[in-house]
This record gives C-alpha cells, sequence and structure tokens, in this order.
C-alpha cells in the first residue's frame, strides 16, 4: 500500500492576517478611515471596536497617521486629548473629525458613517467641555478670513464671501487690487479700522450718554435715557446704544 509523502499531507495553516489587514470586498467606505484612541478605551475594547467596525465595512487603522480621517476618543478630557494629538506631528490634524464615542455607536448601529450631527457637538461639550468640530470650523482658512473682512465697517458676509473667492486673504491684499472698488462705507471702515475696532470703555460710554441726555432734554425735558448694550454686562463694548423714551 502505497502512502502519500508526510509533507504532501501535511496542510500549512492560513496565515493570520493581521488586525488592521482587510480585503478590498470587505471595504465598503474607502474614503473613511478611522483610528480609535486606545487611551482610557483600554487595548481588549479597542481591538472588539475595530474589529466590529472591520466586519460593517470600515477601515480601521492601528497607527495614527495623516491617512486617518476620523478620530474616536472614549472618555478622554480634551486638553490631554488635544495635546496628544498637537504631539503626535501629523499635518492633515485640522482636517480630520476628532469625534465622541457615540458617533462610532450610530456608526455601527446604521451600518454607515452617520453625519457629523449637532448631538454628537453636544455630547463632546458634555463630556470633554469643547467641540472638537467646531474648534476645527473656527480655526478654517474660510471662517478666520470672513471674520476678518467683515470686521471692517460696510463689509458684509456676501461682499467677504467675494473677495475669499477671489483668493483674498488678508486687507492688503483687498487694497492692493485695482479692480476692487470700495463703497464711501467701506473706504471710512478701512481708513478708520483701529479706531471703530477698538473697544469703548464704560467712562467713554457714559460721556457720550451725558452729551446725548444734555442735547435731548434742551429739547424733551421730560425725556429718559438710558445706556445700552454690552455694558450692562461687561466693562468695554465695541458698539455702545442709547435708548430713549
Amino acid at each position: 500500500m502505497l502512502h502519500a509523502p508526510v509533507a504532501s499531507r501535511m496542510r500549512k495553516r492560513p496565515r493570520p492576517l493581521e488586525p488592521s489587514a482587510q480585503r478590498k470586498g470587505e471595504v465598503k467606505f474607502q474614503d473613511v478611515r478611522l483610528y480609535l484612541v486606545e487611551r482610557k478605551m483600554g487595548c481588549s475594547r479597542r481591538s472588539f471596536l475595530s474589529q466590529l467596525a472591520r466586519s460593517k465595512g470600515f477601515i480601521v487603522e492601528d497607527v495614527l497617521s495623516d491617512k486617518v480621517t476620523h478620530v474616536v476618543s472614549e472618555d478622554n478630557d480634551a486638553a490631554g486629548l488635544w495635546a496628544w494629538l498637537e504631539g503626535c506631528g501629523l499635518k492633515d490634524l485640522p482636517k480630520m473629525q476628532v469625534l465622541d464615542i457615540g458617533w462610532f455607536t450610530d456608526s455601527m448601529r446604521e451600518g454607515k458613517p452617520v453625519a457629523v450631527e449637532t448631538k454628537h457637538c453636544i455630547q463632546e461639550i458634555l463630556q470633554y467641555g469643547r467641540s472638537f468640530e467646531v474648534e476645527k470650523i473656527l480655526s478654517n482658512e474660510r471662517y478666520q478670513t470672513l471674520k476678518l473682512f467683515t470686521s471692517v465697517f460696510g463689509v458684509g458676509v456676501k461682499t467677504a464671501e467675494k473677495w475669499y473667492r477671489r483668493g483674498l486673504r488678508s486687507f492688503r491684499d483687498i487694497l492692493a487690487e485695482p479692480s476692487i472698488h470700495l463703497t464711501r462705507m467701506q473706504q471710512f471702515g478701512f481708513l478708520h479700522y483701529g479706531d471703530i475696532s477698538r473697544a469703548v470703555s464704560e467712562a467713554e460710554a457714559r460721556a457720550l450718554g451725558n452729551i446725548i441726555d444734555e442735547a435731548v432734554r434742551a429739547i424733551t425735558p421730560d425725556a429718559v435715557l438710558a445706556l445700552t448694550g454690552g455694558f450692562r454686562r461687561y466693562k468695554t463694548c465695541l458698539l455702545s446704544s442709547v435708548l430713549i423714551w
């Protein structure tokens, strides 16, 4: 009786896939790459959640890099987490979504990446004391540029947006562009920008109020004048108002 060689009868066990390895057929969301922060989450839970996400077609990276699009954290304090992320040497950190575990849970339930909703931002604020998504928007170049342009007296959002789309990013860019024709209000706004944008002290506002009060009483002795606006809460304010009745 012939026997096959022992070597031919032995079947090699398939080499197990590394945790981050995924066959192309398993990936449903090519544009989404998750990274789960192990800190506070723990190694075992992170491994379980990573396998769960991969089973639903998500790409989960074991190493944090600029390829990651969504960073998921659980029970981390905001200051510590943000300091750690900034210390990782990432170039595209401002573009990453830094999210609470609630977003991950909702995505697993739906079987697809869910939109970053207000409730996720609220969860982040309640848990971390800040919203990473809001901070990302506030640090965005477009937001910062529009905020700068609309701080000029006479410049509205539509005008600021138009200047931004033309590639202008500073006051110098605007004033040096020959094709831009400023309105009289905008000219006044740029000319006196430093004075207009300076906060008015409470003493200055009250001095102005006294001048107006004298002028009003000269016409209508029974008139009542009240200083309104931010001075009811703060010592300084960018804009003061006077109410007369």
